[in-house]
């Protein structure tokens, strides 16, 4: 067991979670109950074809619940869309009122951590056969369909680029097209994320690292196999047996005479809430992806001329907007 103490980088959830994986009985509880949105964006999955909505511009944090309702619907929810009872996670999370009304100073990256020890990690390499990254894609993103609104996870970067111009990310010859699958993630997302880790290790053999700011607040974290990956406390990408899974966290931001905006925490790259907003369904073979309400300007944005193929990467810092 492993205990992590980290904080939720978020200007309008101040607090400290504590991790700590341990088995516990958890009932399912009212699907009803269970469905009320616990997240901080106000937001609807639209499908592409149709009409396309106003995007809300309420302040994100307006759907913030209880300390004590959240973790205990969370609990209810996790473990009916998991299907069974998933050990848990535990945490204490305090928010404050308070929404940034400014632009954010830079975060830094200050170090990494595992949610697993060494001895832990190493153990299971000798015992287990980890599962396909696209298999643990496909199954993460039915549950987070499940979670329900206020749960986003938007493809994103390189993974948006192969999804809309490539229609793929798996090559013909079964190999992957890229070396991880980026994904933008809100706080309240990542939160249930995190307390997949224990299904995620026992069933699939994945496990879960992050990227913490000198404030010990998480700015970025990667879902990964044990298998084929070396346990290191180094901020860089995973080289394991398949692609991570990772999940650049979104911090929102209002500016005055521009409305919400929402930042990757990691990238520093800034967009104006109703780019994101309302989350589009996308469907990859059997995978329900969900994907930016303006993907294109996104990308027209980070990427330039994204509809050529190039070795290039996504810079840094990039301020989006019309």
């Amino acid at each position: 067991m492993k205990t992590i103490i980290l904080t939720i980088a978020s200007a309008a959830a101040v607090g400290t979670l504590v991790v700590s994986l341990f088995n516990k009985n958890n009932s399912v509880g009212d699907s009803t109950s269970a469905h009320r949105r616990l997240g901080l964006l106000s937001h609807k999955l639209i499908d592409p074809q149709t009409t396309e909505s106003k995007p809300p511009f309420s302040p994100i944090s307006s759907t913030i619940s209880s300390k004590e309702e959240e973790e205990l619907n969370s609990r209810r929810l996790i473990n009916m869309c998991v299907g069974e009872e998933v050990p848990t996670v535990t945490h204490e999370i305090s928010y404050s009122p308070q929404v940034s009304r400014q632009k954010q100073q830079t975060v830094k990256a200050c170090g990494v951590e595992y949610f697993r020890s060494e001895s832990e990690w190493i153990e299971k390499q000798q015992q287990t056969i980890c599962t396909p990254s696209i298999d643990v894609y496909a199954w993460l993103m039915d549950k987070v369909n499940c979670f329900g609104e206020g749960y986003p996870l938007w493809t994103a970067y390189g993974e948006l680029i192969h999804l809309l111009r490539d229609k793929a990310l798996i090559n013909p010859d079964g190999t992957y097209i890229d070396d991880d699958f980026d994904n933008w993630v809100t706080h309240p997302t990542l939160q249930m994320i995190l307390n997949l880790e224990p299904y995620l290790w026992s069933h699939f053999g994945w496990s879960i690292r992050v990227f913490y700011s000198c404030d010990k607040s998480i700015i970025f974290a990667q879902l990964t196999p044990v298998c084929g990956h070396e346990y290191k406390m180094k901020m860089s990408k995973v080289k394991a047996q398949y692609p991570a899974i990772e999940l650049y966290v979104m911090q929102e931001e209002y500016r005055e005479g521009k409305g919400w905006w929402l930042k990757d925490l990691y990238t520093e790259s800034s967009f104006p809430l109703d780019w994101l907003v309302p989350a589009r369904r996308y469907q990859y073979g059997t995978i329900n992806l969900q994907i930016p309400a303006q993907s294109e300007k996104i990308l027209d944005c980070v990427y330039g001329n994204w509809h050529v193929f190039s070795k290039g990467h996504a810079g840094d810092d990039n301020e989006c907007g019309d």
